[in-house]
């Protein structure tokens, strides 16, 4: 119930476009009926040869009929479907907003292929949420009533007779074809969602499964998911199949209870022959009003089913904020780590224990330590994407969690790990950093980059298209395209999470000696696995099992003949 009145509320804003559809799928119904009902009195007229005079009505009648049920189901079609195209368009915001909305590290837990089915299939199976489900109950119950109450002025008893079946039909069996479909509907998205999250798997690792001799394996497992998905569509193909019979079953059958009832009225002169017609022809067509009552209620059980999917979205977030108004133009000048202390899930090992240390401009501190003991974790902390449980981080004199993250971000530019190049050419991906940069100004930290070689190897220049997540670049490329954007947003504070790790030794000598000088009078994060610039930093935190083992400037820890300069021993040993 929850999830159809979450459904029900993306409706609020269209409804008096709803209303005018309900009234002009009422009236095309009603057109529907009036014509058979007003053919089948012309006919049985016609029939006794009375004068054309007294045929004039419904000559006339079955004109109207027959031009409005044409003239209103367009209309019907027209304003049904401008709502549900709407009301889908506001249900796509929605989720976008959602899943912008979500931290990062939040979505990184989501399969990809799961999200995308969501994007894709979850809404385009609401899509026919208003036109399959909504507005055919609600036409259906005006004219089942308004017909019963027609037949029934005859005799009570065909009113009720013609009620019984199209209750039965319109409410009886969509109940049993709900309960039955529940599991089926909940089954086909769950094997939806594993078939999209696969074959996503599937294309991104197709290279690596075909070195390894893992694809027709890989592959099988896709074409058997598939299979198992042609099941349950069969099942409730089936059950489609079996409404159908079902419905027109019950509407024999109601129309051979009318004859039993009426036949004797009309022996008795209670009513005529045309009137049995009529009844007759009008029961039949009033059919059609709850006719797609069972194939909705299998419709209502995939859309509910799509809308949990969806809805989980909304559920409280990872990260929560309540944010205060900041002063225009506001940069600050000290970023602060505060006794810090981080976990994953409630109950897990701290990833970070007490980290405390301090951003101030012109200050370069670098962060070393083993892989998995946190570092990235620590960046993510800075950005919002998580929140601690112990410690804060300041902004001046104010928590970070209280200003908008995205005020927060405006504030650092991010060099990572793994680059993420879009399906697009080098300008829109240069241009992620700012908008408003022209060619000139591109081009310029494309030199900074050291990419001047490669881009002058570039067929279109900046209008070379990268390839599907920048495939067309080597990992150093797609580096330093990010060293590029960095250097692009011109940021107070700049984050480096091993920027140099894909570069040959004489390239990253070149990029740090240029970011060292670009960001001299502003603050560095640098994490990194390479010592060889750590005696250009103000301060050394080294970090071990989530928690700073030593800190200091790198000749007091090579002094001090700790854990730092045992690894310095062994990283130069390497080298040789």
């Amino acid at each position: 119930m929850r999830t159809i009145i979450k459904l029900l509320r993306f409706l609020k804003p269209f409804i008096w476009e709803i209303c005018l559809s309900v009234v002009l799928g009422i009236a095309t119904i009603s057109s529907g009926i009036g014509l058979l009902g007003t053919s089948a009195f012309l006919i049985a007229s016609a029939a006794l040869h009375p004068s054309i005079a007294d045929l004039q009505v419904s000559i006339v009648g079955v004109r109207f009929f027959g031009i409005s049920r044409a003239g209103f189901r367009y209309l019907e079609r027209l304003v049904s479907h401008s709502v549900n195209l709407r009301v889908l368009s506001r249900l796509r915001e929605w989720f976008y907003t959602q899943v912008e909305a979500s931290p990062p590290a939040e979505m990184h837990t989501r399969k990809a292929g799961d999200l995308l089915n969501r994007v894709m299939g979850d809404l385009e199976i609401l899509e026919n949420f208003y036109v399959r489900v909504v507005s055919p109950v609600v036409v259906a119950v005006v004219v089942a009533a308004g017909v019963s109450f027609f037949i029934g002025a005859f005799d009570v008893r065909l009113g009720f007779i013609l009620a019984a079946g199209l209750a039965v039909n319109g409410i009886i069996l969509p109940v049993f074809s709900i309960l039955v479909t529940r599991p089926l509907a909940k089954k086909m998205l769950e094997m939806r969602s594993d078939l999209s999250s696969r074959t996503v798997e599937w294309l991104q690792g197709l290279e690596e499964l075909q070195s390894s001799g893992a694809h027709s394996r890989w592959t099988e497992g896709i074409l058997s998911k598939g299979r198992e998905g042609g099941v349950w569509q069969t099942r409730i193909s089936t059950l489609n199949g079996i409404n159908s019979g079902v419905s027109l079953l019950l509407l024999n059958l109601t129309v051979l209870a009318l004859l039993w009832i009426a036949i004797p009225l009309v022996t008795q002169g209670s009513i005529n022959g045309v009137s049995l017609a009529v009844i007759l022809l009008m029961g039949i067509a009033s059919f059609e009003s709850v006719a797609n009552l069972p194939q909705a209620a299998v419709m209502l059980n995939s859309n509910l089913e799509a809308a949990k999917r969806l809805f989980e979205l909304e559920e409280q977030p990872v990260v929560k904020f309540v944010y205060e108004p900041m002063p225009e133009n506001w940069t600050p000048s000290r970023v602060e780590v505060k006794s810090l202390c981080f976990e994953y899930e409630a109950g897990d090992n701290f990833q970070l224990k007490d980290i405390s240390f301090a951003l101030l401009p012109g200050k370069k501190v670098a962060l070393v330590g083993p892989s998995g003991s946190g570092k990235t974790s620590l960046v993510n902390l800075i950005l919002q994407f998580w929140k601690p449980q112990e410690g804060r981080i300041t902004l001046d004199q104010t928590e970070s969690s209280r200003v908008d993250p995205y005020l927060v971000r405006s504030y650092f530019a991010v060099i990572s790990q793994s680059t993420t190049l879009f399906s697009a050419n080098l300008r829109e991906n240069l241009l992620l950093a700012d908008l408003q940069a022209d060619d000139q100004k591109l081009l310029q930290v494309i030199k900074m980059a050291e990419l001047e070689d490669w881009y002058h190897r570039l067929p279109q220049g900046l209008d070379t298209w990268l390839g599907d997540q920048g495939v067309r670049l080597s990992g150093g490329e797609r580096q330093r395209v990010a060293i590029a954007r960095a250097l692009l947003q011109n940021r107070p504070y700049l984050l480096l999470d091993e920027p140099i790790e894909n570069l040959d030794p004489s390239t990253a000598n070149k990029i740090m000696t240029t970011l060292f000088k670009l960001f001299n009078d502003r603050s560095i994060f640098f994490i990194t696995h390479d010592f060889s610039w750590l005696n250009q930093v103000d301060e050394i935190l080294l970090l071990q099992n989530g928690a700073i083992l030593e800190r200091g400037y790198f000749k007091d820890l090579i002094h001090s003949g700790g854990r730092f300069a045992e690894l310095k021993k062994i990283q130069d040993q390497n080298l040789l």
